[in-house]
């Protein structure tokens, strides 16, 4: 299994992996890892060291655009550029990664902002059908 792979299992699990601000560490909630996942992490660190600073600088591009669709639904300039900036990070991170960011990502936005960043507040999509999670805060590994 891929490193991105492995991160998109996680995030799909509920396991967020994070930076650490010097960019030298994962953080992870303790709670949320195992000997097994300790050991994957040890193993691959370079890989998902590199693979994290794409996931946060994706998170924050995929922020922005939901910013950008909220509050100016005419803004096709930002949305090309938003565009371009998907397609690369997708390519360095995964396609599975990518979706499994963008979904994390949405559904944090929901739950801060009171806003569906998909159907507006319409509640008419999938996300809007599933509950919101609680705000969990990771911790150092």
């Amino acid at each position: 299994m891929s490193a991105s792979s492995f991160l998109a299992d996680l995030w799909q699990r509920g396991v967020v992996l994070r930076l650490s601000e010097d960019g030298s560490r994962i953080l992870v909630r303790r709670s949320q890892v195992s000997p097994e996942l300790r050991e994957r992490l040890a193993h691959n660190k370079p890989e998902i060291l590199k693979l994290l600073g794409y996931v946060d600088e994706y998170r924050a591009l995929i922020c922005n655009a939901f910013a950008v669709m909220v509050h100016h639904a005419s803004a096709r300039k930002g949305l090309r550029v938003f565009a371009d900036d998907q397609a690369r990070l997708t390519d360095e991170l995964g396609p599975a990664l990518a979706s499994v960011i963008r979904d994390a990502e949405a559904r944090r936005w929901k739950r801060d902002m009171g806003l569906c960043p998909v159907c507006g507040d319409d509640g008419d999509c999938d996300m809007c059908r599933e509950p919101v999670p609680p705000a969990d805060e990771p911790e150092r590994a």
